[in-house]
C-alpha cells in the first residue's frame, strides 16, 4: 500500500519573536492541501503577514518547522525556493520599468528558459488572467488600470507553475466590482490548475467568500480553523464573533433591502 502524499505546505509549532521580546507567531500548526485556499485572517498585528513571510523564508522562525512538499524550508536554497512558490503583495509588485511581458516572464527567465519557451509561457498567462498579450505586452504597469496590473501580478506569480501561492491582500486596493471579479477569476484559476494557496486578509467577507478553510489569528495565535461555514456557525469566542459581525451585519441590511 503506497504512503499518501504529504501536504504541500505543512507548518509546525512556528514561532517568531523579534528584538525587544515582541512575539508575532507564537506556536501556530497547520497544514494546506494541493487545490486548497487557506485564509489567514484577524485584526492587524495579529501575526499573518509574519507567518507569511516565514514560508518561503523572507524572515526566519525564532522556533518550529515549515515543511513544503514534504521537505523543510530551512534546508532549501532560499532563492530556488521562492522561485517554487509563487507571491501576490498587497498592490501589485510589478517592476514598473519592466513592461508587462517581461514582468510576467521574470521567473522562467530566472529559471533559464530560452526566449521563444518564454515567450509561449507569457501568452499564456496573460490569456489565462483575461489579457490580450498583444495588447498589454509591450505596456508598462503605469499605463495599466489597478486591476490590470493584479492581473499581471497574478500571472507573473503562477508563470513558474508553483505548486503554492502566497497572497498578502491582494485584493485590498481595488474597487468592489473589480474586486470581485478578480476574486472569482483567482478561484477558477485554481481549481483550473491545482495549486494550493494561502491568503492573508484582514477582511472576513473576503475570507468567507473565497477560503476552503479560514484560521483566525489573534496575538500570534490561531484561534480558530475550520471552514467558513463552522465558524459562522460555532465561533470559538467572542473575538471571532465580533470578527463576523460585519460580514452578517452586511448581509442583514441586504436581505432587508430585497424585502
Amino acid at each position: 500500500m503506497s504512503e499518501a502524499a504529504p501536504p504541500v505546505l505543512e507548518v509546525r509549532d512556528v514561532s517568531k519573536t523579534y528584538a525587544g521580546h515582541v512575539e508575532a507567531v507564537r506556536g501556530v500548526s497547520l497544514r494546506v492541501e494541493k487545490g486548497q485556499l487557506l485564509v489567514l485572517a484577524g485584526a492587524s498585528g495579529c501575526g499573518k503577514t509574519s507567518l507569511l513571510k516565514m514560508i518561503n523564508r523572507l524572515e526566519e522562525p525564532s522556533g518550529g518547522s515549515i515543511m513544503f512538499g514534504g521537505e523543510a524550508v530551512a534546508s532549501q536554497d532560499a532563492v530556488a525556493l521562492r522561485r517554487r512558490i509563487g507571491w501576490v503583495m498587497q498592490g501589485d509588485g510589478l517592476f514598473p520599468h519592466m513592461s508587462v511581458r517581461r514582468n510576467v516572464g521574470l521567473i522562467p527567465a530566472m529559471a533559464g528558459q530560452d526566449a521563444a519557451r518564454i515567450e509561449l509561457r507569457v501568452r499564456e498567462m496573460l490569456d489565462m488572467v483575461r489579457l490580450d498579450p498583444h495588447e498589454f505586452g509591450e505596456r508598462m504597469p503605469g499605463e495599466l488600470s489597478g486591476g490590470q496590473r493584479q492581473r499581471v501580478g497574478f500571472a507573473r506569480a503562477l508563470a513558474g507553475n508553483p505548486e503554492l501561492v502566497l497572497m498578502d491582500e491582494p485584493f485590498s486596493a481595488l474597487d468592489p466590482i473589480t474586486r470581485d471579479g478578480l476574486q472569482q477569476d483567482f478561484r477558477d484559476l485554481q481549481r483550473e490548475l491545482g495549486f494550493a494557496a494561502v491568503m492573508v486578509t484582514h477582511d472576513m467577507a473576503e475570507a468567507l467568500i473565497m477560503a476552503d478553510e479560514v484560521a483566525v489569528m489573534r496575538d500570534g495565535r490561531i484561534i480558530q480553523q475550520g471552514t467558513p461555514h463552522t465558524l459562522m456557525s460555532a465561533p470559538a469566542d467572542d473575538y471571532v464573533s465580533d470578527l463576523l459581525e460585519t460580514p452578517r451585519r452586511q448581509m442583514r441590511a441586504i436581505a432587508e433591502l430585497a424585502q
